[in-house]
């Protein structure tokens, strides 16, 4: 069973708030990271596109179990180190808080491969989500970014954090 260090989680929430340069990279020596060949990384980077994807598109199912699927064991879930069931309960409350939910297709994905952790990938999203209760209303576009790690165990997200992106967030009731 995955058991990760407590210094692996720290790294992981750390490489989760990482600023990226203006061309795109991370700062960081070339050196450091695993290089794949370009088949490999076009393999890897179409199977994390659609873990990522298909955990967003799972918040739209009423069953938690939908997104937990993606979640490994042991998951660094907006800032806190949670069990995939303890992750699971955070989601069933949201759920219960926005009953509708209805995200829009990926407008944007970046890969950036985490240095020293070979087969650690930082994956971030940007999709429009709405989400409906009753008379509440909440709609704009989300910044989803997953830690995610692929071996040959599979691909699983061992890392959660979202922003709403401000300027398009929009609350209305009634």
């Amino acid at each position: 069973m995955y058991q990760p260090t407590l210094s692996f989680l720290l790294l992981t929430a750390t490489l989760m708030r990482f600023s990226i340069l203006a061309d795109g990279k991370l700062a960081q020596d070339p050196r450091e990271i695993h290089r794949l060949s370009p088949r490999e990384k076009s393999e890897v980077a179409v199977e994390l596109t659609d873990v990522v994807e298909a955990f967003i598109t799972a918040g739209e199912q009423n069953d938690p179990a939908a997104r937990g699927r993606y979640l490994a064991p042991s998951v660094f879930y907006y800032g806190h180190t949670r069990t995939r069931m303890q992750a699971l309960r955070k989601i069933a409350t949201l759920y219960r808080r926005w009953p509708d939910r209805k995200f829009g297709p990926v407008e944007s994905i970046d890969l950036f491969e985490i240095p020293e952790r070979r087969g650690v990938y930082r994956v971030t999203a940007v999709y429009e989500y709405k989400f409906d209760n009753l008379d509440e209303h909440l709609s704009g576009k989300s910044k989803l970014t997953c830690v995610v790690q692929h071996d040959g165990q599979g691909t699983r997200i061992i890392g959660v954090d979202e922003k709403l992106v401000r300027e398009s967030t929009q609350y209305r009731r009634g």
